[in-house]
């Protein structure tokens, strides 16, 4: 009969045994393992590397002008400034012309208002104060003596309608129009606000006699409502000509140049002045440089560390050796070393020719004197370079991180590894398994002859020990 306990009728550390036996055969699964490790570590690693390319990409990208702008476009940036914020404020586009306005501010631009009549004026005399026959109310948003509204909306009012249906109604169509209910002294009055200020913000009601508004009827009897402020544009002089504007934001009076009016006079004063000063702001371009080489940089730092080897520690980095780390240089440093075909030709035709250059260890540097002074003297011709690196740039790390670039590509293949060597440890588990069952059943065994052979051997001795002595 085996014993319970391995090793006890024996005296042998069976379990330690075993446990070094399988320690031998678990060699296979533990290389298995530390590769599975490998594996994780580099997919990891790709992922610091795909990052840094990326940001690479998003700074290339910002270099690039939109379709149906040129690069000169987009580069030429014009600063403003007032001398009185509180009166304008200013943009421009790349079609302004640097200089100095004056500018007076005469009128705002204002919104109309109406408030419906009260007393026997009022279109709420149905019972309990409602509208005695509803409909669809049309309101439109026109200039004075227009028609043609910019904006009109079919509003359903329903009969019997309080001053609050028709407010809640007209608030819930998105007519441009914001309406509100104030319970004054003569009664309940509905009151009309355009949304924005004005001269192409008068407010016109028509469809429901009880509600009709029309500014431009003469007279009108029937109109219901009263009007509380007009609406008006804007009016200004820009260096002494006299503007008007629909409403306080002005895109027509200097070509480029979008106003936005914010305060005018308080009588008796009949003008607010400021000077508008518009001048040439090349920052945009410097910035844009700088931060494409401070991109390039960290690529430069994460792929020489995920490369590194340190021979005193014998330490690699995750992608020392790896052709995938190796790609993604050479592709950065063809980009450096190429002149894009939108340039060639032109005065500058390389990055430093304009101040960037590469240096030993890798990075690029600016040398912003130089840059400043070329974008000074020839806008265009550096504007057209950077774009045409920012694309180039754009492209290369495209093909490294895009949805079926290297670097997908790469970690696609690793994970393939990786569930192989999953499959291949299920195995050597299973194997393991049995190999370590077979070793107990075996030990066991012996430890079961051991144990009969020792109670043989004491049985044995006792039975000689009894024997009598015979003397020769």
């Amino acid at each position: 009969m085996a014993l319970s306990s391995p090793g006890l009728g024996s005296n042998l550390d069976v379990n330690s045994i075993i446990s070094q036996l399988m320690s031998l055969e678990q060699r296979p699964l533990t290389a298995l393992s530390q590769k599975e490790a490998s594996y994780q570590a580099k997919i990891s690693a790709l992922g610091s590397l795909q990052g840094a390319i990326s940001a690479v990409q998003t700074a290339a990208g910002t270099l690039i002008p939109a379709s149906g702008t040129t690069a000169t476009q987009k580069f030429t940036v014009f600063a403003t400034n007032l001398s009185d914020t509180s009166v304008a404020a200013a943009s421009t586009s790349s079609s302004a012309v640097a200089g100095s306005y004056t500018l007076e501010v005469n009128q705002l631009a204002k919104q109309h208002s109406i408030a419906s009549g009260t007393g026997a004026a009022t279109p709420f005399s149905g019972t309990g104060d409602t509208l005695a026959v509803g409909g669809t109310l049309t309101l439109s948003l026109d200039s004075a003596g227009g028609s043609s509204p910019h904006k009109s909306t079919a509003i359903t009012i329903a009969d019997g309608a309080t001053p609050e249906n028709v407010r809640d109604a007209i608030n819930g169509a998105n007519a441009g129009v914001s309406a509100l209910v104030i319970n004054g002294v003569a009664g309940k009055q509905l009151v009309l606000t355009s949304n924005d200020a004005g001269s192409n913000q008068f407010i016109k009601l028509s469809g429901i006699a009880g509600l009709n508004h029309d500014p431009d009827a003469t007279p009108a009897p029937s109109d219901a409502f009263v009007q509380s402020q007009a609406a008006q544009g804007s009016a200004f002089k820009l260096n002494g000509i006299a503007v008007e504007g629909v409403g306080n934001s002005v895109t027509t009076a200097i070509d480029g140049i979008t106003l936005n009016l914010l305060k005018g006079p308080e009588a008796p004063a009949t003008a607010l002045s400021t000077t508008l000063t518009i001048s040439k702001d090349n920052s945009s371009l410097n910035t844009g440089v700088n931060a494409l080489v401070k991109a390039f940089n960290e690529f430069s730092s994460t792929a020489s560390s995920l490369g590194s080897y340190n021979a005193a520690t014998k330490k690699a980095g995750a992608l020392n050796g790896d052709s995938t780390l190796r790609t993604a240089q050479n592709s950065f440093r063809s980009v450096l070393g190429n002149i894009p075909a939108a340039v060639a030709g032109s005065s500058f035709q390389r990055l430093s020719d304009v101040g960037v250059s590469l240096q030993k260890d890798g990075k690029l540097s600016v040398d912003s004197a130089k840059l400043s002074a070329a974008i000074n003297d020839d806008l265009a011709g550096v504007a057209n370079l950077v774009a045409a690196f920012g694309s180039a740039f754009k492209d290369a790390a495209e093909g490294l991180v895009g949805t079926s670039g290297l670097i997908a590509a790469r970690r696609e293949g690793l994970n393939i590894s990786i569930a192989s060597l999953g499959k291949q440890s299920d195995v050597l588990v299973d194997r393991l398994t049995g190999i370590e069952a077979r070793y107990r059943k075996q030990f066991t065994a012996l430890d079961t002859l051991i144990s009969g052979m020792t109670s043989t051997s004491n049985f044995l001795t006792q039975q000689l020990a009894i024997l009598p002595t015979y003397t020769l």
